[in-house]
């Protein structure tokens, strides 16, 4: 069973693709832990396919997080034992993606329990510990997030996984409007509505390099992984002459688009938050292009050459500018193969392999 904050929709983040990784060879029930308030059965199952269902929630109790914690035990007592009555089956696993509800895992009484916060979550960590002390094994993409948890349980860094999308043959498709022929093409490709980015260095690299061509592609509106947040900065972007807006694509249309571009960029605050931004799923998806990748500081990738990154996010627009102009060799077909060979190396069926012989070890 797969513990998720974040429903199933149209944007599959890490848990989502564990859950239909391990769905090939395993029945996987992914629970969305947040309660449904109009929701009238007490849990509710769809079939996503032969070997995934989906679980919704009733909601109990507003806060229950907050509660004394002999109180939380109690009430999520009486929630697992409705959920493993619903399914009808003991689990085997327990894979908890969530930093705050069900913080005993070995209330679901499964031989094996897995604690993976990919994020770093501030509010939440008064209850990472007790999660990970409740847990066999804790993983996270950053050794940054291991070092903010405090427990006794086993601590192992396994990076963000890569869609089997992205090793697909992609077939061919006609150039994208917003790709310009005579321009260097660059995209962004990401939420636009966190609190993570450094906008100044974002809207500052497209500004100063107007004979660049900026697409980004990425939610801007409410979706199923969170953000309603409309930030002014990015009406900003949006005034620039040199910038076009995808929304949200489907993982498909991103890998058939990938291939389109020159370069990308990422721009996150490092310094404001040097543990949100010490990794990010979305490198694994851009280093599968094989193209060059110009980025902030990221942690996870500092004692390697992967990306062109800047300690300082004021050089960003001179360093999207020094890179575009020697693509020749940032882009050689040695560069981009070291990139793609590593991304093939972390597909999500590979994390598992991983992960496996962690939990034999």
């Amino acid at each position: 069973m797969i513990l998720s904050p974040e429903d199933w929709g149209d944007n599959l983040l890490s848990k989502h693709l564990y859950a239909q990784a391990l769905s090939k060879n395993n029945n996987v029930y992914f629970l969305h832990t947040v309660p449904h308030p109009n929701q009238k059965d007490f849990i509710t199952r769809q079939d996503l396919t032969d070997n995934l269902h989906l679980l919704h929630l009733k909601s109990v109790v507003k806060g229950i997080s907050k509660l004394p914690y002999a109180a939380i035990k109690l009430q999520n007592k009486s929630i697992i034992r409705k959920v493993l009555k619903a399914i009808g089956q003991p689990l085997d696993v327990v894979w908890s993606f969530d930093q705050s509800k069900f913080q005993d895992l070995r209330q679901f009484k499964a031989p094996i329990a897995i604690f993976h916060p990919v994020d770093y979550i501030e509010k939440a960590l008064s209850y990472t510990s007790r999660i990970a002390n409740s847990a066999d094994l804790v993983l996270s993409v950053s050794q940054k997030i291991l070092d903010s948890i405090n427990t006794s349980s086993q601590k192992h860094f396994v990076n963000h996984g890569l869609d089997a999308t992205f090793l697909e043959e992609v077939e061919p498709t006609r150039t994208p409007g917003y790709i310009l022929p005579d321009k260097v093409n660059i995209a962004y490709v990401g939420n636009l509505q966190i609190k993570l980015m450094d906008w100044d260095a974002l809207i500052n690299s497209v500004a100063l390099n107007p004979e660049l061509n900026f697409v980004f592609i990425g939610p801007d509106k409410a979706s199923n992984i969170g953000g309603n947040k409309k930030f002014h900065e990015l009406d900003q972007i949006k005034a620039l002459p040199n910038t076009h807006f995808t929304g949200a694509l489907s993982k498909k249309e991103l890998a058939q688009t990938l291939p389109f571009f020159d370069a990308f960029i990422i721009s996150y605050d490092h310094n404001k938050f040097p543990v949100h931004v010490s990794n990010s799923h979305k490198i694994m998806e851009l280093l599968s292009s094989g193209k060059v990748i110009v980025s902030n500081f990221i942690s996870t990738y500092g004692d390697q050459d992967l990306l062109e990154m800047t300690m300082d996010n004021t050089l960003l627009p001179d360093k999207i500018k020094t890179v575009c102009q020697r693509l020749d060799h940032y882009n050689a077909p040695e560069n981009q193969l070291k990139r793609t060979t590593f991304a093939r190396s972390n597909t999500y069926d590979k994390q598992i392999e991983r992960i496996e012989i962690l939990l034999q070890a």
